[in-house]
Order: C-alpha cells, then sequence, then structure tokens
C-alpha cells in the first residue's frame, strides 16, 4: 500500500499547490460574507427584540388604559416611578399614587373613550426612551382637542419607570403666550416699566372698580354719570358756553375746565406720534401705535396712555444719536402734522382757556373764588366723575416726561443734547404748560428719522 500511498499523498500536495491566491481570497470572502450575513441576520432581530422590550410596556399601558383595567396598567410601572401630566399641578410619585390617579381619570371620562396610537418611536440616543404621538376617540370617531404625545422610559426589568404627558391645549393661547413674553421681555429691559404697569393697575381699581373713591363705581351704570359724560361733551373746548351759554348744558365752571384741561394735555400727546412707527425698518407698511393711543386718551385718558408706556417698543442702545444708517419711511401725513408747532400751541390755547373758565366762567352763579372752590369741594366729594378728572392731572403731571428722552434722541446727536437740558428738564417737571413748551421749541426731527437718505 504504500505506493499507493504516495501517490495519494502526492496526489493531495498537487491540488493543495494548485490552488490560485484567487481562490483562497474567495473562498476567505465567502467565508467572512457568510458570516456578515449572519450577523446582519442577528443585528436587526437583536434591535427588534430592544425595541420590542421597550415598546410592550408602552402599549400594553395604552391596552390597559382602554380596558380600564388601571390596576395591570399600574403594574407596569416601577414602584418607584414619576409621571407628570402638564394639565396638572401636581406630579405623581409612586405606582400607588399613579394607580389613584388613573382610577380618578378613569371615572371621569366616558367608557367610550379610547386612546389610539398614531406614532411610536423610540429614541436611537436613549435606547430605554420612546415616544407616542396618540389621539382619543369615542365609538370609532376622533375627539377635538384630543391629541397629544407622551414621553417614556423603561428600566432595566421592562418597567415604566418615568412618563410624561403633553395633552393639545383647549384654548390655543399662542397669541397671548407670545404677547406676555413680549411684554416680560420688555420689563427686563427698561424695569422702569413696571412703575407704570402699578399705576395702571391702580387707576383703574380706584375709579373703576373700587368703592373707596367717591360716587359709583362704573360697573354700577349710574345714570347721572352718563348724563354728566354728555353734557360735557356738549361743552367741548367751552365753545357752547361761550357762544351761547343759553344752549349750553348748566354744569359747575371748574368740572368744566377741569374736564377740557384734560382733553388738552391728552391732546399734547400727539406730539410724539413719532414714537409710534414701526421699528421694523424692513416694511413700508404705515402702522403707529401712538395714533390709536392718542385717539384712545379722548376717552379714557390714563386708561389707554399707560399701557402704552409698558408695551411700546423697546429703544435701541446706540452710542450716535440718530443711528449711522437709516431705512426709514417718510413721515405720513399725520406724523407730519403732529410735527407742527401749530398743534402745541393750539392745546395751550384750550388749556389756557380752561383754566381761565374754571376760575372766572359763570361769575355770576358760582361768585368768587373761595364761594367757588367750596361748592367744587363739595361736587368732588360726591362725583366719582369729578374725581377721576383730577386723577387725570396727576397722572398726566407724573408721565408726561416719560417719552421726552427718546424724543429728543430722535432730533440730535448726543454730543448735542447736553445744550437742551433746560427743555427736558421743563419739559418732564412743569405740568402741561412744561410739556407744550418742550413741542413748541424743540429742534427738527432728524432727517433720517423723517425718512429722508441722509442728514443735512
Amino acid at each position: 500500500f504504500e505506493p499507493h500511498h504516495h501517490l495519494t499523498t502526492s496526489m493531495l500536495w498537487m491540488l493543495l499547490l494548485s490552488m490560485t491566491p484567487s481562490c483562497l481570497v474567495s473562498y476567505s470572502f465567502s467565508s467572512t460574507s457568510l458570516l456578515n450575513s449572519m450577523n446582519s441576520r442577528r443585528k436587526p432581530f437583536l434591535l427588534s427584540a430592544a425595541r420590542n422590550q421597550i415598546e410592550d410596556p408602552v402599549q400594553q399601558y395604552f391596552k390597559c388604559w382602554n380596558q380600564r383595567n388601571m390596576t395591570a396598567a399600574a403594574n407596569l410601572f416601577s414602584t418607584d416611578c414619576v409621571y407628570e401630566d402638564t394639565l396638572y399641578p401636581k406630579v405623581f410619585n409612586g405606582r400607588d399614587d399613579l394607580k389613584q390617579h388613573l382610577l380618578n381619570v378613569a371615572s371621569a371620562v366616558p367608557p367610550s373613550f379610547v386612546f389610539v396610537i398614531d406614532k411610536i418611536t423610540p429614541n436611537n440616543g436613549k435606547p430605554n426612551c420612546i415616544g407616542v404621538q396618540w389621539h382619543v376617540e369615542s365609538n370609532g370617531a376622533a375627539l377635538p382637542f384630543t391629541r397629544g404625545c407622551s414621553v417614556y422610559t423603561v428600566n432595566k426589568e421592562g418597567l415604566i419607570s418615568t412618563g410624561f404627558d403633553i395633552p393639545e391645549p383647549v384654548i390655543k393661547a399662542g397669541s397671548i403666550n407670545l404677547y406676555i413674553l413680549q411684554l416680560a421681555r420688555k420689563l427686563i429691559a427698561e424695569p422702569r416699566r413696571a412703575i407704570a404697569v402699578g399705576f395702571w393697575i391702580f387707576y383703574c381699581w380706584i375709579l373703576f372698580l373700587s368703592d373707596v373713591a367717591p360716587g359709583l363705581n362704573a360697573l354700577q351704570l349710574d345714570p347721572n354719570t352718563w348724563a354728566e359724560v354728555r353734557d360735557l361733551s356738549l361743552n367741548f373746548w367751552l365753545v357752547l358756553p361761550i357762544v351761547s351759554p343759553a344752549a349750553a348744558p348748566h354744569l359747575h365752571p371748574l368740572l368744566e375746565g377741569t374736564f377740557n384741561l384734560v382733553l388738552a394735555w391728552s391732546g399734547l400727546f400727539a406730539g410724539f406720534l413719532i414714537d409710534g412707527r414701526s421699528k421694523d425698518t424692513s416694511t413700508s407698511k404705515d402702522s403707529n401705535s401712538m395714533l390709536s393711543t392718542v385717539v384712545g386718551m379722548q376717552l379714557l385718558t390714563n386708561a389707554i396712555y399707560l399701557p402704552y408706556l409698558v408695551t411700546r417698543d423697546v429703544e435701541e442702545e446706540a452710542t450716535t444719536n440718530p443711528p449711522p444708517s437709516s431705512s426709514f419711511q417718510p413721515l405720513t401725513s399725520l406724523e407730519s402734522a403732529a410735527e407742527s408747532k401749530v398743534l402745541p400751541a393750539v392745546f395751550l390755547a384750550v388749556g389756557g382757556l380752561a383754566a381761565w373758565w374754571g376760575v372766572a366762567g359763570r361769575l355770576d352763579e358760582y361768585g368768587d373764588w373761595a364761594e367757588r372752590w367750596g361748592s367744587y369741594s363739595q361736587l368732588l366729594q360726591g362725583d366719582r366723575l369729578t374725581f377721576s378728572f383730577v386723577v387725570d392731572l396727576i397722572y398726566f403731571a407724573l408721565f408726561q416726561g416719560w417719552l421726552i428722552d427718546s424724543d429728543l434722541s430722535k432730533r440730535v446727536n448726543l454730543s448735542d443734547s447736553g445744550r437742551y437740558g433746560w427743555l427736558k428738564t421743563v419739559g418732564k417737571w412743569v405740568p402741561f404748560a412744561g410739556l407744550a413748551t418742550y413741542l413748541l421749541c424743540r429742534p427738527p426731527l432728524a432727517d433720517k428719522y423723517a425718512g429722508n437718505v441722509e442728514d443735512k
């Protein structure tokens, strides 16, 4: 058998040597491919198993909830679980606390209400975290305002350890929330606005709601008050009492004078119309928030003016005034009229006339100053409208200078602002006449703010 054995051995060596490198590579590749194929089949299986391990308790939780089996639903959570539903102020800590919450909710909703999972997806960054988008149906029909999202984490034992629900709100408060955020931003940027907020709250309370001030509050709709408002309106700017005294409603001259002084003082703020221009210089849309404020002040005075001081656009902090470049739109006709010296002169004359009428009007009926003041004091102690005009005068005196710094910065450079220090002081601290003086003597608006390309 030796030759045969030798032959056999030789043949085996020849066969082995005849295998080329390509054959070895092919054999190696085939082996590797086989292993990779096995791994690739195993990997999805492992991922799928892991995903099912996370999804299953969550899906079982929804299933148990729909079956109203709250004991089984709670048992899917760990004993130390933490569950937060943003509809409730309380965070539910522990399985027993959560179970009681689930029972309370289940007893409050009809049995036809069921949760339907729309999407369920694990977080690849946190394999034990899973998100669910859902909605509620009743008898197969989706209910409005019942969509929501939930986020869960599942521990190693396959129990839900945390839950966080964000249901769809019934009231869509997006715009309100944005307004609150904008207001907060403005209060942070300029904390003194909080002063105006406080004064506005007190103003509305003392004049409209409280029983502390003289007379009946606004909620009681006193017909005598409305008749008084009508008569004062007919005596607007004292035209009728002077031109045709017999046809004019008969009111106390100090009340008429105070009323018309308040109107003239409100009108002076039209001189700050430029303050309400839109700060968005990229649009050509004409918008002016101060215009509606000035109109509203003729009816509700400080109830309108103070909110404007709080909500007006935040001033840009700049090292130079006016800014070096401009894309402001040209002034509108109303804004140009507000820049005129005629406007403050007219209101100053009306205010002076109102003061004179309060002192000297209807001398035959109301006598000298002592007698006149005595009868007015009695009216002041029992009439809400008369009291409100006095409060308006005090508020205007306190807040008339609020806009002067901003207004002056649109007219002169910082380096030149010292020349107008006296004008700022007069405008801020001399009631009524000081504000009129500022508007009469202030420098013209810088060309950039007027909408021109270059400064002169």
